[in-house]
């Protein structure tokens, strides 16, 4: 009796493996249509949103305005350097989704509602491409079924990622999906494309600056130093292009490096950095203040800590992190000490992290960003705002923690799982396949 009853529980165990088996042989080779009808519907909705929204006083006031100075030919560092503290490559892409998208932009007579539309409806097909290349690098990294839905779905559908950037739009949207195309070219191993794109992406938004050279260092100790110095040369060449050639042009050192090592925004108030407890929590409530100087110091040395530590790391580990996980972690660096610090920044660092192709810690992390979202939106008291407390520096910073915790959530999950993503859970020659392609 015990003999056969083993045996047949072996049996129901047996089945039940080669059921779950079939389900996530079928959820895979059905994910590229149950994809596209997400990408489908992800571009309906946010295309309804476009069209309830004006893109909010970053697009108006500040991104549009300059990109037009650009179109003219004008230096747009010229007047109100810090509307768009950004380097030129921002301003060079946006003007040319003004260009091809509204004749006659230059003009003055067309309305700046019509040119911000134009250039969101551009930002959905940006996030669906990205979300497209987050799903490609999944694939091209082995991932199965929910394991290559859950993560890429989640750039498509999480509200803070796919509805709050539709009524306050922010273009580092275009930034995401050069990110998110360098990803794809390391995880096919097109390293210099791969490398170019990374530089592109830093000389758009300064975030990945720091994963350009972990990246270096990750190549070198993977395929050496000689099949490396393609990729060197174009990484370093597009990053100097885009950031060290413009000094020529009066202000920009002033706008670009002046803004980012400015200090104290808003007096806790203005971002959802961890800095926020020197700029605004600490004063406050001890009637102290700090020197910009020495608080910038403190950001720097954090920073170049964070850097060194994760250098050390890549260099040991460089055999078994992938590209992903070493992007991921250049971006964290930057991010976790960053002295400003919002929403569509964390959204840098969620892109190489969905790509991991973990379904269980992207949702987590889904989470995580969107509390720190919600408690972002009520600490800008946007109305209805059902928590007004949070609308001072101790609102601010608690929501700091909060994105904090997020960020140092995906910095500890790429250290610690420093292994390719999931595998499949059948191999493509095993017999199981075999049977079901014959079964099919």
């Amino acid at each position: 009796m015990r003999p056969s009853f083993r045996m047949f529980s072996l049996g129901i165990l047996r089945r039940q493996r080669h059921s779950l088996a079939y389900a996530e042989i079928l959820l895979t080779r059905a994910s590229p249509v149950i994809f596209t009808v997400f990408l489908a519907l992800a571009a309906a909705g946010k295309y309804m949103l476009v069209l309830r929204s004006d893109g909010g006083g970053d697009l108006l006031g500040a991104d549009i305005p300059k990109s037009l100075i650009l179109l003219k030919g004008e230096n747009p560092y010229s007047t109100q350097p810090w509307a768009a503290p950004y380097p030129p490559f921002f301003l060079v892409v946006l003007g040319g989704i003004i260009r091809l998208t509204t004749s006659n932009a230059l003009s003055g007579q067309v309305p700046a509602a019509l040119i911000s539309r134009n250039i969101m409806v551009a930002g959905i097909l940006a996030d669906i491409s990205t979300a497209a290349m987050i799903f490609l690098t999944l694939r091209a990294r082995g991932t199965s079924g929910l394991q290559l839905l859950v993560p890429a779905s989640i750039f498509l559908l999480l509200p803070s990622i796919s509805i709050t950037p539709y009524f306050f739009f922010h273009s580092d949207v275009f930034g995401y999906t050069i990110l998110a195309g360098s990803l794809l070219a390391y995880e096919k191993r097109r390293s210099f494309l791969g490398s170019l794109m990374l530089g592109l992406s830093a000389i758009f938004k300064i975030h990945p600056l720091l994963a350009i050279p972990l990246m270096m260092v990750w190549l070198v100790r993977r395929d050496g130093l000689r099949r490396t110095v393609p990729s060197i040369f174009g990484a370093s060449t597009v990053t100097g292009a885009g950031l060290v050639a413009p000094l020529f042009l009066p202000g920009y050192s002033g706008t670009v490096f002046g803004f980012n090592l400015s200090t104290g925004f808003g007096n806790g108030t203005g971002s959802f950095s961890v800095m926020d407890l020197f700029y605004g929590v600490l004063p406050s409530s001890l009637h102290i203040s700090f020197d910009p100087f020495a608080l910038n110091q403190l950001w720097v040395l954090a920073t170049a800590a964070l850097f060194v530590a994760a250098l050390g790391y890549i260099w040991v580990h460089a055999r078994t992190l992938s590209s992903v996980d070493v992007i991921l972690i250049g971006l964290l660096v930057w991010l976790i000490p960053l002295r400003q610090l919002y929403t569509h920044y964390v959204v840098w660092a969620m892109v190489p992290f969905l790509a991991r192709g973990r379904a269980l810690q992207s949702v987590l992390a889904g989470g995580l960003l969107e509390l720190a979202n919600t408690m972002a939106v009520w600490s800008w008291n946007t109305p209805p705002n059902p928590l007004p407390a949070m609308n001072t520096a101790y609102g601010f910073f608690v929501t700091s923690l909060v994105y904090f915790a997020l960020n140092t959530t995906a910095l500890v999950c790429a250290v610690k799982t420093h292994t390719r993503a999931s595998q499949p859970i059948y191999e493509p020659s095993s017999g199981l396949e075999r049977r079901f392609e014959l079964s099919s």
